[in-house]
């Protein structure tokens, strides 16, 4: 339903502007010099995720014919009991457990004589992300982006983590919504951090306080194709391809994705635009190995897609302000259908004790709240980003950056 919602909005936003034609230079003047939209890496601080070279949707409309640099930092507040999860091999025990309830199955198997996968994860604290950018125009369509990624993880204590520490986040389920503890924090201790996951091969992917890793580089290459669509209903596409390489011991392989968006875009009280994007990619996981790590996903294609709503403002002094909202979205990092095959085994401290391990077989999605002010030639942005599933990897998510452009001799 949510994506019929964001199709209906992009035909209502390009029916309405269809009748503003009389204004087309002035448009066009505006749009080629305000074209720009700066839309940070709202990617989720997944335990998981900052191992694996993941798509970030590209909303621009054009090359800017400028070379630039950007740093972003976004911190995600993570908390995920020890669970342990049995994946039946035998062929009646799988059936059997296809036909019950998750929550039942536990009870109905004797684990320690039942042949299975065993998996053990357990992820606690305030995962980092910080991200390098440099950008290359290479012609007037052409672009290559190169990205460094990397992180850190620790307990999220004041000052570093105003919004994003236990504290805060049990602050608001106490006083606002959710109620005390919803989520165990303080059963568990709050202020922890640390990561563990043993795959059911016996590899384990580990990270504690204060660890820092770099694990990979991006390489993204996009296309702006020049159409007649552009000028005459202001509607744009790009081409997106991009090269993951993954450094990690815990992930020692290559990614390779592709993207594709349509931008369409209107001037709102004859200075101000208001744009609409929507963004789908597949990324094929581990096409070039080199290395034996940790399997952190069974999928061999993470497929995502993005919807943007962004209105710039231009300011008397030519700066510009921009609110941008932004709904991401991306299949479960394990097989859905495998599932129906796992007995999971916990503490049952509250109704979400199982997502440690159940939210691995499930779609990701977030909503980002995004301000943008930009210069000349600096650009500082903020975001807030929120989990929709209630699967706390990570719950809140908060991110700081700042973009600067140089011109070309």
């Amino acid at each position: 339903m949510k994506y019929h919602l964001l199709f209906f909005l992009f035909l209502l936003v390009n029916c309405f502007s269809a009748a503003q034609s009389n204004k087309a230079d002035f448009w066009n003047e505006e749009l080629e010099n305000s074209s720009d939209i700066i839309k940070p890496n709202t990617l989720s601080t997944h335990p998981f995720g900052i191992y694996i070279s993941r798509l970030n949707h590209n909303f621009n409309v054009r090359n800017t014919e400028k070379y630039s640099f950007s740093f972003e930092v976004s911190s995600g507040n993570v908390v995920l009991p020890y669970v342990k999860s049995y994946e039946l091999t035998d062929p009646v025990d799988r059936e059997n457990s296809k036909n019950l309830p998750w929550h039942v199955r536990e009870f109905a198997f004797d684990l320690n004589k039942s042949p299975s996968k065993i998996k053990e994860f357990e992820a606690d604290g305030v995962i980092r992300s910080y991200r390098f950018n440099f950008t290359l125009p290479l012609t007037v369509n052409h672009e290559l982006n190169l990205s460094l990624r990397a992180n850190s993880l620790d307990r999220g204590k004041y000052p570093y983590s105003v919004f994003t520490s236990d504290e805060s986040i049990e602050w608001f389920h106490r006083n606002i919504a959710g109620g005390k503890d919803p989520f165990s924090r303080y059963h568990y201790g709050i202020n922890k951090a640390g990561i563990v996951y043993k795959d059911e091969n016996g590899k384990v992917l580990k990270m504690d306080n204060n660890n820092f890793t770099i694990p990979g580089v991006d390489i993204n290459y996009t296309y702006y194709p020049k159409l007649e669509m552009n000028e005459k209903h202001h509607i744009y596409l790009n081409f997106g391809a991009q090269l993951g390489i993954n450094t990690s011991k815990y992930n020692p392989a290559a990614d390779f994705g592709i993207s594709s968006s349509i931008i369409k875009k209107r001037i709102i009280k004859d200075k101000n635009i208001l744009s609409f994007g929507l963004s789908a990619g597949v990324l094929r996981q581990h096409l070039f190995e080199y290395g034996d790590g940790v399997n952190l996903s069974n999928q061999d294609f993470l497929c995502s897609f993005e919807g943007l709503i962004n209105y710039k403002v231009k300011l008397r002094n030519s700066n510009h302000i921009s609110y941008g909202i932004n709904y991401n979205f991306q299949n479960s990092y394990n097989k859905k259908s495998d599932i129906d095959y796992i007995v999971l085994t916990g503490e049952r401290i509250n109704t979400h004790w199982q997502k440690t391990i159940s939210h691995l077989y499930e779609d990701l999605e977030g909503w980002s709240a995004i301000c943008t002010y930009s210069t000349k030639r600096f650009s500082y942005f903020v975001y807030l980003r929120e989990d929709l599933n209630l699967d706390n990897a990570p719950d809140l998510q908060t991110g700081i950056g700042v973009k600067m452009s140089i011109k070309k001799s």
